[in-house]
C-alpha cells in the first residue's frame, strides 16, 4: 500500500514537473475551488433547512394572502359598509322593541292596579259630578255599585246616572264621561223630552274581577 501511494506521489510530482508555472497555478487554483466548495457543503448545509422552513413559510402568507383576495373580491367594501348598516339599523330596532316592551308592560302594571283601586274610582266619580256642574246639568239621580262576580274580565264598577240639560250640554258631558284612562263602556242610554231633556246614562268601568 506503502509503494503505491509512493508511485502515485512520485507520478504526480513528475507530471506537476512537465507542467508550466501557468498551468501550476491553474491546478492549484482549481485544487482551492474544490476544497473550498467541499467546505462551502459543509459548513452551510444547515442554512438549507432553515431556508426551506422560511420558504414553507412564505408559502403558507401566500395562501392566506389568496384567502383574503377572494374574500375582499367577493364582498366589496361597499357590501361591508352595507352590512355595518343593517346591523347598525337592527340595533336600533331591537332598542325601540325593547323600549316599547318596557313600556307596555308598565302601562298593564299601571291599569292593572288601577281596577282594583276604590281611590280611583271614587276619583272617576267625583268627576262625573263635576262635569255636570260644568255643563249645567241637573244630576236627578246618581248611584254606584261594586261587581263582586269573579268570573274574570268584566263590570268592575256600574254607575247609574240620570240629568237634565239642554241637548248640547248632555252631549258634552255624555263626551266627557267616555274620556277616561279607565275602560269604561257606556252600554245603555236614554233620553226623553217632556218640557226638559231627560237623560238615563248605564255606565259600566271594566277591570279584572
Amino acid at each position: 500500500m506503502k509503494t503505491n501511494i509512493e508511485d502515485y506521489l512520485y507520478k504526480i510530482d513528475h507530471i506537476m514537473g512537465q507542467k508550466s508555472k501557468k498551468d501550476l497555478y491553474l491546478i492549484y487554483v482549481m485544487i482551492f475551488c474544490s476544497i473550498l466548495g467541499m467546505s462551502y457543503s459543509t459548513l452551510f448545509d444547515p442554512s438549507k433547512k432553515a431556508f426551506d422552513d422560511e420558504h414553507a413559510k412564505a408559502e403558507q402568507m401566500q395562501v392566506t394572502l389568496n384567502v383574503d383576495k377572494n374574500y375582499l373580491t367577493a364582498n366589496p367594501e361597499t357590501k361591508i359598509v352595507q352590512i355595518d348598516q343593517d346591523i347598525k339599523s337592527l340595533q336600533d330596532q331591537y332598542g325601540m322593541f325593547k323600549d316599547d316592551n318596557k313600556y307596555i308592560i308598565e302601562q298593564i302594571q299601571k291599569i292593572s292596579s288601577l281596577y282594583y283601586n276604590e281611590k280611583v274610582w271614587g276619583q272617576y266619580l267625583n268627576s262625573i259630578s263635576q262635569n255636570a256642574k260644568k255643563y249645567n246639568l241637573k244630576v236627578l239621580n246618581f248611584s254606584n255599585s261594586y261587581e263582586t262576580n269573579s268570573s274574570g274580565f268584566g263590570h268592575v264598577l256600574d254607575i247609574h246616572v240620570k240629568v237634565d240639560g239642554s241637548y248640547k250640554n248632555t252631549l258634552k258631558f255624555i263626551n266627557s264621561i267616555e274620556q277616561s284612562f279607565l275602560v269604561v263602556d257606556l252600554h245603555d242610554f236614554t233620553m226623553k223630552a217632556d218640557k226638559k231633556l231627560y237623560t238615563d246614562l248605564n255606565i259600566s268601568v271594566w277591570g279584572i274581577n
